[in-house]
């Protein structure tokens, strides 16, 4: 049995792989710090699970329609300026961007995507049969020059991929970089594809939103923000072209996100408990930030992340044997090669974890680095 061709460039996720490995470490005794996953450690608030069960009580256990909950339509399409008919709830923001990623990717094209950046887009852009061109930001702190972007742009490419805050380094793009890149991309034909999941998760820096864009598709959801990564809400606002091809591969893939969860989520933006929320939670990943930042910055070249929870750092080593030796001293940390190209010296590390085991972590290696000096 053979799987199909367009899967042959294709691996499992690195972060996956590791995500095991620290599992089997467990498994076997041993204790690791794993900075690898990349989800928040909070549990749902109690407020979404309450609001949850109260609407499967309800009977919200069934199909809604493919666009998703009108309540929440409405209550997204109000935080965002958009009107409702360019909202589409989704099963998690992954499923909207593959949505998107067979909507627009024409095979044989070019697909143009900064690196470092989210793992899926390449794998996105391979399932579809296009030519990946990625475009180097390590030296204008991990954010895409608009000159480099349209030295490489061409009426061949067909998607650009934006991701800000950005997986895996937490960058932020202003406003006045994003907009000339997505006229650079209007000019060309190309779609971008605006993955924004981390929108609500930022310190000193606040994301530009892409919404209202004729050639952007915004891809959102409350994984991050609410800490639901288990519950697979995610949203896409487009222009209403852009939804309608969209909802034809949506419409088989994903079908509808669950109806006790879009509910649930309805309540909490229109009830003003979203904001709260989410506060609590930024609150305490800026003290991690901040640690880590203050900790890792004396021994490595850091970027101090404006966004997300993760840092990129350059240990001027193979990132795989980084990651490998690190292990034997109790943390996991994902390796940068998934991230794109020229990240072979580079380790992403999730702060999403507590302080407690963040200063353990740090503690580690630093002993790790003592021991090669």
């Amino acid at each position: 049995m053979r799987e199909a061709g367009r899967l042959s460039q294709i691996s499992t996720s690195m972060i996956r792989r590791m995500f095991e490995i620290v599992e089997k470490a467990k498994k076997e005794g041993k204790e690791i710090v794993s900075l690898t996953i990349g989800e928040p450690d909070f549990d749902t608030p109690k407020e979404v699970v309450e609001k949850a069960c109260r609407a499967m009580n309800e009977g919200y256990t069934h199909y809604t329609s493919n666009f998703g909950l009108e309540e929440l339509r409405e209550a997204i399409a109000e935080r965002y300026g958009a009107h409702l008919s360019n909202v589409m709830v989704t099963a998690g923001g992954s499923e909207a961007l593959i949505n998107a990623s067979l909507a627009f990717i024409e095979e044989g094209s070019r697909v143009v995507v900064p690196t470092p950046n989210f793992l899926s887009y390449f794998t996105y852009a391979k399932m579809c049969g296009a030519k990946i061109e990625q475009v180097r930001t390590h030296d204008t702190a991990f954010i895409p020059d608009p000159d480099r972007v349209n030295e490489v742009m061409g009426r061949d490419v067909s998607v650009l991929f934006l991701n800000y805050p950005n997986n895996p380094t937490g960058a932020v793009m202003s406003g006045k970089d994003a907009k000339a890149i997505v006229e650079i991309a209007a000019d060309n034909g190309a779609i971008v594809i605006s993955d924004e999941i981390y929108d609500q998760i930022y310190y000193d820096v606040k994301p530009t939103s892409l919404v209202g864009y004729e050639n952007v598709v915004c891809v959102n959801g409350f994984s991050k923000s609410l800490s639901m990564t288990g519950w697979r809400i995610g949203f896409t606002i487009a222009d209403e072209r852009l939804l309608d091809s969209m909802l034809k591969v949506h419409q088989v893939n994903g079908v509808c996100a669950p109806a006790f969860a879009q509910k649930a989520v309805a309540e909490v933006l229109t009830e003003g408990i979203f904001d709260e929320v989410v506060s609590r939670m930024v609150s305490e990943f800026r003290k991690r930030r901040d640690y880590v930042y203050s900790e890792l910055s004396k021994i490595y070249d850091v970027v101090k992340p404006e966004g997300a929870f993760y840092m990129f750092v350059n240990v001027k080593e193979d990132c795989m044997a980084y990651a490998e030796k690190l292990l034997d001293y109790g943390v996991a940390v994902t390796p940068g090669l998934p991230f794109g190209n020229y990240n072979e010296t580079y380790v992403r590390i999730s702060y999403a974890n507590s302080i407690e085991n963040l200063k353990k972590a740090v503690e580690s290696i630093k002993s790790y680095e003592s021991q090669k000096a």
